[in-house]
């Protein structure tokens, strides 16, 4: 196997199995190693590198926990396959990340973007008053040329003026949060739900009317603990599920 994908700095004051861990994690989120790709054994990256073999399992154990990677008995460690959903809600990655980590090409249609007037359940959400503005967007988008999510964001505008005369249709919400007014999602508040489709979605994902899916709602907080964006995705029910792995204390 090649390791192009893993630099590894002893000088460097960041402990070695974070720098390892790092590589491996921008390495999926890229795509240079993708879904069920065979990870290189400990004995491979300890010969390769001259780190110990605690050092490989603290970066191996910590991409476990985060659900990048499943390790099988007596084959190895192998990035996980995209059929597992769940995983991608535990982090916080925009969409052409997450898709990247797939293995899949991003496509996005915007199909609305508005200022709305004063709308009790979203003003709530984001702590926002009356006489504040807030942006609607909503947008479908496409993995590999198909559908697969429909979404919905919410943004209060007083955080982020000038927000609303960016393209959404090819440009990122969350990248231009950050680089444009240096204010970045830190953390999610998520729950999800099981609906039956509207009219107008179903014919969006070509899928029939009366059909299941799941909706995700979350509301995403930035580094000062404001509520910059409350989404809502739509998943049919058929196409995606939802695992995740828990631990105990």
């Amino acid at each position: 196997m090649k390791f192009e994908f893993i630099q590894i700095d002893k000088y460097s004051p960041v402990p070695l199995y974070e720098q390892l861990k790092g590589c491996l994690i921008t390495a999926i989120r890229s795509g240079n190693l993708i879904p069920g790709q065979k990870l290189p054994t400990e004995d491979e990256l300890c010969r390769k590198f001259s780190i110990s073999r605690p050092v490989v399992r603290q970066a191996y154990g910590d991409l476990n926990k985060l659900g990048m990677l499943v390790r099988k008995r007596g084959s190895g460690s192998f990035v996980r396959s995209n059929t597992d959903r769940g995983i991608y809600l535990m982090q916080l990655v925009s969409y052409r990340e997450e898709l990247a980590m797939i293995g899949m090409v991003p496509g996005t249609d915007l199909k609305k973007k508005e200022i709305i007037p004063y709308n009790v359940p979203v003003y709530e959400k984001l702590r926002l008053d009356p006489k504040q503005h807030c942006l609607h967007l909503e947008r479908m988008r496409y993995a590999d040329k198909r559908p697969f999510t429909f979404i919905e964001n919410f943004v209060p505008m007083d955080l982020f003026p000038g927000i609303e005369a960016y393209d959404y249709g090819t440009d990122s919400l969350y990248r231009i949060m950050r680089d444009v007014y240096g204010i970045y999602p830190a953390k999610a508040v998520r729950s999800i739900r099981a609906e039956i489709i509207n009219p107008a979605q179903a014919l969006l994902f070509h899928i029939e009317k009366g059909s299941p899916v799941h909706m995700l709602e979350s509301i995403a907080y930035d580094q000062y603990e404001r509520p910059i964006d409350y989404s809502i995705e739509t998943y049919p029910g058929n196409t995606h599920r939802f695992d995740f792995v828990v631990y105990r204390d």
